[in-house]
């Protein structure tokens, strides 16, 4: 772990990895979901903006790899929307509870955040 400014390193010894610990917007497009009366809906656009802190970077690239966000958020993102959609109908998804799917999944995503990765 190095702070900003010039470093040297030993080639073939070292590996450097640059990770970002600035607020980031990731965009999962064209997300699938099956509602309980068999109908295939598709979400165009899903964006969600998440921050690495810095204290926990090491922790969770070493857990995860540099690509922790494919996995905690990208594909954690199409699992909950699945589970959301299952059990409900279209009507429902669409209209009636449309508005309250942002605080569902943000819900969803902390709880296991915090507790297999904190740091994000």
């Amino acid at each position: 772990m190095t702070e900003p400014g010039i470093h040297f390193r030993i080639p073939f010894f070292q590996e450097f990895i640059e990770m970002s610990i600035s607020i980031q917007t990731d965009v999962v497009t064209n997300i699938p979901c099956g509602t309980c009366n068999g109908t295939m809906v598709y979400f165009n656009k899903v964006e969600v903006v998440n921050k690495l802190k810095k204290e926990y970077v090491y922790e969770t690239v070493l857990n995860y790899t540099e690509d922790y966000e494919k996995f905690w958020i990208t594909d954690k993102l199409h699992h909950e929307i699945n589970q959301f959609c299952s059990k409900h109908s279209l009507q429902e998804i669409y209209i009636d509870i449309f508005d309250k799917l942002d605080e569902e999944l943000i819900k969803s995503l902390n709880k296991d955040l915090k507790i297999w990765a904190p740091g994000i």
